[in-house]
Formats: structure tokens, C-alpha cells, sequence
């Protein structure tokens, strides 16, 4: 694989209206919003870009504040790299690439693209409708290679196939907008087999 560090810009946090106490609550235990400010594109083994597209919103490896003091386990920690597909597969349940003519996508991706080409544009969805323990596994795949963190890898997967069905399930209910805006406006999959923006 080849991974390349991520670029992005911190969200400044809409604060207005919140008391003090609610303002500093907001500050203290959230992870920061980060928006890339390039396409962030990870090319797997086989060739094939993994893209997150510019103006993708994260808030990188969701980790509680108590452990940031934890070496390894912030949320700009070695884990940052493999959290950004993470939360976009959490998010819409699929991944991108670059759409290319004459490549034999599978029928999921076909059939999605063909439903809302005006939205992918030069993006093709793939890995569409895997598990949450993929996108899970992918994170920690893509850890390990990108900084060699095994440990703190094994800790992210075995924390989310254990803690992150709530997470999934939402995305999965509501689309992905359950917990933010949908920052690129892409559909998301729904349990029931539809979709939502």
C-alpha cells in the first residue's frame, strides 16, 4: 500500500448560544473536526486508489479523551491514517475510487453509481455494502502499514467489533448525517436496503 500523509484543516466548533459550562463540555470530550483539504487517496496492493475526497469531514480515530494521554491513542495518533476511510465506510457504508472506464466493478458499485451519477461524478463506490467489522479491520490494516503500531492497531479493532455496532447501526439507520452534516452530500446505505443524504 501506499499511504500518504493526510492534509486537513481544523473545523472551528459553532460555540454560540452555549453557556460556559456547555461551551467547555464541548471542547473537553469531543475530538477535534477536521476537514481534508486534498483528496486524501490510498493505493491498495492491487493499484486501486482508495479515495476520500477534499471537504470529507472527521474527527479521525474517535478515542475518549481520557485516553489521548495514552501514547499512541490520540486522534491524531497512528491511527489517523486508517480513520479517515474508517469513518467515510462508517459513515455511507462504501468506499470511493476513481471511476475508470473499462474496469469490471462489481455489481453493487454498478448499481449504485447508475442510481446517483450526478452525485459520484468521477467516483465510483466500492467495497459497497461490507460489515462494520471491515471497515473496522481496514482501519487496523491500514495502520500497521502506515506506521507499524500493531498493538495500538489490534486495540482499535478489537475496541470497535466490540463498541462500535451503536456507531454503525446509527449510520445505518439515520445515513450519514446521524452525527454531523454529510460533508460531501453522497448517499449513504441504510439497513432496510435504502438510502439516505
Amino acid at each position: 500500500m501506499i499511504i500518504p500523509d493526510p492534509e486537513f484543516k481544523l473545523i472551528r466548533k459553532n460555540l454560540a448560544g452555549l453557556s460556559l459550562v456547555e461551551a467547555w463540555n464541548v471542547i473537553r470530550t469531543k475530538p477535534p473536526q477536521l476537514e481534508l483539504t486534498r483528496h486524501y487517496t490510498i493505493i491498495l496492493d492491487d493499484g486501486m486508489p482508495l479515495v476520500q475526497p477534499v471537504c470529507f469531514v472527521t474527527d479521525l480515530a474517535s478515542i475518549p479523551r481520557l485516553l489521548w494521554a495514552v501514547p499512541g491513542f490520540s486522534p491524531t495518533g497512528p491511527l489517523a491514517y486508517g480513520a479517515i476511510p474508517h469513518d467515510f465506510g462508517y459513515q455511507h457504508g462504501y468506499l470511493l475510487t476513481f471511476r475508470q472506464v473499462g474496469v469490471p466493478y462489481p455489481e453493487p458499485s454498478i448499481r449504485l453509481y447508475e442510481q446517483f451519477p450526478e452525485v459520484f461524478g468521477e467516483f465510483m463506490p466500492i467495497f459497497v455494502g461490507r460489515n462494520q467489522r471491515f471497515f473496522d479491520d481496514l482501519l487496523g490494516g491500514i495502520t500497521r502499514e502506515a506506521t507499524g503500531a500493531t498493538v495500538i492497531a489490534g486495540a482499535a479493532e478489537c475496541a470497535l467489533h466490540r463498541f462500535g455496532d451503536q456507531t454503525w447501526n446509527n449510520y445505518r439507520t439515520k445515513g450519514p448525517a446521524a452525527y454531523n452534516d454529510n460533508s460531501l452530500g453522497l448517499p449513504g446505505l441504510l439497513a432496510n436496503g435504502g438510502y439516505a443524504f
